[in-house]
């Protein structure tokens, strides 16, 4: 079903025999790691996102185990099933932000979408596996510049009282493994990532990358405080409308690939590997965009693509 690509994630191998896997979820049930929610949620069926679940679990996910490199597991096949896309701020949709819908539209409908659908229902998912979780919201800095105020969403993760951010739905900027505060950097396709305490005038904490001479750039400033769900509809409203909203100017798809990331405009498309070599594909043609997006993406981003060009 979600055969586009695969993503391998450079620093980290997860390699979990079965009797190995199940000796951890013994031990963790007889050392109390276990809290009891987590064992109803393991066992219980039918819930929102069991069929998200029940996916993960082709690829190593084991319900009940609550790790970084679990949730990593589940970064990495976000990435691969759902592209960071705007067709729907560019064809004027507007639909209530639930987990019903975010299902929906990108797990059944094999959709991407913006940061405050992807990790929504990354943050839901996690929820469901009992990982403590809490969606955040953060403001996006391009060079320099602070973009709209808390306009960016993704999750706040506890793990054995260690604080991390996940992110799925930042662009292609995905470090596809959770980023601890103030841990270790974490490499991956898109680049080197990292999360500092930074005392800005957006918040305390800062995601980085790392430049090719070996400094670190400001992506996102934020502060440790959940946002409620309800939120969402608020920032998805900025994000449509706002002037100053840099996605509803022009079409944009991007993704993170094996070797590097790829995103595609109305002008051209774009492949960064991880070598350092770029390639611009520029269209003369609306008819040349199209055909990019059929050959990486599913028919159904192909679909809409289709349907804005032909109304623009």
């Amino acid at each position: 079903m979600f055969g586009r690509r695969h993503i391998r994630y450079r620093m980290i191998s997860i390699i979990i025999p079965p009797l190995n896997a199940a000796l951890n979820i013994l031990r963790n049930l007889v050392t109390g790691q276990y809290r009891q929610r987590t064992i109803m949620v393991y066992l219980s069926k039918g819930t929102l996102m069991e069929p998200i679940i029940s996916k993960l679990k082709e690829s190593g996910l084991i319900p009940g185990l609550h790790t970084p490199e679990q949730v990593a597991i589940v970064l990495r096949k976000f990435a691969e099933w759902f592209p960071f896309e705007n067709l729907d701020v560019m064809c004027g949709y507007s639909h209530d932000i639930t987990p019903q819908f975010l299902k929906t539209k990108l797990f059944q409908t094999r959709r991407g979408g913006l940061c405050y659908e992807i990790n929504p229902l990354l943050f839901q998912t996690l929820k469901e596996l009992g990982f403590d979780v809490q969606l955040g919201s953060a403001t996006v800095n391009n060079n320099g510049k602070w973009a709209l105020k808390n306009t960016h969403v993704m999750v706040l993760l506890m793990i054995d009282g260690r604080r991390f951010i996940a992110d799925g739905g930042f662009g292609n900027k995905l470090a596809l493994y959770p980023l601890e505060i103030e841990g270790k950097p974490v490499a991956s396709p898109a680049g080197t990532f990292r999360v500092k305490r930074m005392k800005t005038d957006r918040g305390s904490y800062a995601l980085q990358s790392q430049t090719e001479n070996g400094g670190w750039v400001l992506h996102y400033a934020f502060d440790w405080q959940p946002i409620e769900w309800k939120a969402l509809n608020e920032i998805r409203e900025k994000i449509h409308h706002h002037p100053r909203s840099p996605f509803n100017k022009q079409l944009l798809i991007a993704s993170i690939t094996e070797d590097g990331t790829c995103s595609i405009n109305e002008e051209r498309m774009l492949c960064a590997f991880s070598d350092g070599i770029k390639k611009i594909s520029r269209f003369a043609e609306k008819t040349d965009m199209l055909r990019y997006v059929r050959a990486l993406y599913s028919s159904a981003i192909a679909k809409e693509a289709e349907k804005y060009l032909h109304t623009h």
